[in-house]
């Protein structure tokens, strides 16, 4: 294959990127891409790849719904009419990308929300998957549940033993970067971690991230760093805070610095913390005056 198309195993390759974008090969000269990138550009890349191994794209798999891993949808669907997939929860917000925005903020968002950071182009769903076995003109993949960074996040597993896995689980260098990791559900994160630590496919491909042979060492540095989080949010809730007033006193502890958008999906992911801790006896939240605030218990 070309210098775009790397090989993985088998027929499983990937094109590297801000987000990796896997490809399995079958029949041949057919395939599936997994995840097309933020933008028309990415695809256009992913189109050249694919042509200058005489490839055709039969099905875009989404894993999620975030505006950087369907950027390129609608350019590869109108220059191959391969069909685009993806679990129901995730294929309402990729063909209707206003949602994205509008739950971050809980109601219409301002201009200054409605970026392409987070509203990817608009792009139609033909196919609802589930987890389990996905057949694609006899050729096979798994789809494997890895909810909890958004809610119906799924990872491509190809019969060479490679195992796509979202944004699952982060690296290092993300972990270190970035420091508070973006998780929409704490508890179906904390099950996914445990679930991949199980498996033993021979590469796991994760969207942000180099290739692994072992899925140990990522999935502890996601588990320290959730763990992490949990620890500062108890101590920063000695003391009843509103949300706001949270989200300041924990990007005050991480050194955070965040623009308009940032801070939004820090309050989304803090707000997924507060749900976990609180359905676990570990917080509690209370109406203050005409305040809602949170507190250790």
């Amino acid at each position: 294959m070309g210098e775009l198309l790397k090989k993985i195993r088998g027929n499983t390759y990937y094109i590297e990127g801000p987000v990796n974008t896997g490809v399995y090969v079958y029949d041949k000269n057919c395939c599936i891409v997994v995840d097309t990138g933020s933008s028309e550009d990415w695809g256009r890349k992913i189109y050249k790849a694919l042509e200058a191994e005489g490839l055709h794209l039969s099905l875009i798999i989404n894993t999620h719904s975030h505006a950087d891993h369907f950027g390129g949808n609608n350019l590869l669907v109108k220059r191959t009419g391969a069909e685009v997939a993806a679990t129901a929860i995730e294929a309402a917000i990729i063909s209707n990308p206003y949602l994205e925005p509008f739950y971050l903020y809980s109601a219409h968002p301002p201009k200054f929300l409605q970026n392409k950071f987070l509203m990817g182009k608009k792009s139609c769903v033909d196919r609802i998957i589930v987890p389990g076995k996905l057949e694609v003109e006899g050729a096979e993949v798994d789809i494997v549940d890895l909810k909890g960074h958004s809610p119906g996040q799924v990872g491509v597993g190809t019969p060479d033993g490679v195992l796509m896995t979202a944004d699952a689980c982060f690296s290092a260098q993300i972990a270190e970067k970035y420091k508070l990791l973006y998780f929409t559900n704490i508890g179906d994160t904390l099950d996914t971690l445990k679930n991949i630590r199980e498996t033993d496919y021979s590469y796991y491909l994760p969207c942000h991230g180099d290739l692994e042979t072992d899925i140990k060492e990522l999935v502890d540095v996601n588990l320290n760093a959730i763990n992490e989080t949990i620890s500062i949010i108890r101590w920063e809730l000695l003391r009843p805070m509103t949300r706001e007033e949270l989200v300041n006193a924990v990007g005050e502890r991480l050194d955070l610095r965040l623009n308009r958008s940032q801070y939004y999906l820090g309050q989304s992911c803090l707000s997924a913390y507060l749900s976990y801790m609180t359905d676990r006896g570990m917080v509690q939240g209370r109406i203050e005056g005409r305040r809602m605030v949170w507190e250790a218990v």
